[in-house]
């Protein structure tokens, strides 16, 4: 099974950094991950549910948004919509490369920006989100505490995750204006899978519950039990990747 690095350009002009995982033999479908709030395209989460794909014949891109791991940009100018135009020139490119992705999946934040994406990307049938907030503007209330530096000076130096980060106003004012976003779950015109924790403590399991209530037929629901939100448990990860697997193969093309 090979792995290649890539780049390709953003709506924004950035060179964004990605890893394709391609299968031995022949490739059943194409897969876009989508990373969480400012991780990178090889945290274990996402490297290990993309490796879980791959090994079942599901080629993936897993890339970095603008701003984080080796992607251009600055993480101050980021916003949530950007991320979601990053993943629909991801897809584009993907889709110009012959390789269609059919398969969108997203952890936590970029499990919200996967359900903004996949209703403008046509050749996605499927999307699965992993501890996703049903409501973008969580991340800005679990940082709440954090934000007035942010915006006395517009920019500011904050503590995510238990490293810091440089972030800026714009990102938390996107964040709290995605009003539009049950709407988006609503009008899904693709299959979902909710993959999410009963103990997950960063994004509770009533956002699993909000996303599966919001979302039409056809809907699963999977808990991840005893697993932490970023799936730092041995073993968890690839389960999910498998999950997600067993479960696209009913949906996405197959010869």
């Amino acid at each position: 099974m090979t792995e290649q690095q890539v780049e390709f350009a953003c709506a924004r002009g950035f060179n964004l950094s990605g890893i394709i995982d391609t299968p031995d033999g022949e490739v059943k479908t194409w897969a876009v991950i989508a990373h969480c709030f400012t991780c990178n395209k090889s945290v274990p989460a996402v490297s290990r549910i993309a490796k879980s794909l791959k090994r079942r014949g599901i080629g993936v891109l897993r890339f970095d948004f603008a701003g984080l791991g080796a992607s251009a940009g600055s993480f101050t100018e980021s916003t949530f919509s950007a991320d979601v135009d990053d993943l629909k020139a991801a897809c584009k490119w993907m889709q110009e490369q012959g390789r269609t992705p059919e398969l969108l999946i997203g952890h936590s934040l970029g499990g919200a920006a996967v359900l903004a994406a996949a209703g403008d990307i046509p050749s996605v049938v499927a999307v699965a989100t992993v501890a996703a907030p049903a409501d973008p503007g969580h991340v800005a209330e679990l940082l709440k505490d954090r934000l007035a530096p942010v915006y006395e000076s517009g920019v500011a130096e904050i503590q995510i995750a238990g490293h810091k980060m440089l972030v800026g106003a714009p990102l938390f004012d996107d964040l709290t204006s995605q009003d539009e976003h049950h709407e988006r779950i609503r009008n899904l015109n693709a299959a979902l899978l909710v993959i999410h924790s009963p103990q997950d403590q960063v994004v509770d399991i009533h956002n699993a519950m909000d996303i599966y209530r919001t979302a039409e037929m056809p809907k699963s629901f999977i808990a991840l039990d005893g697993a932490d939100h970023l799936m730092t448990k041995k073993g968890v990860a690839a389960w999910a990747g498998e999950m997600i697997a067993a479960w696209a193969d009913h949906y996405v093309a197959t010869d």
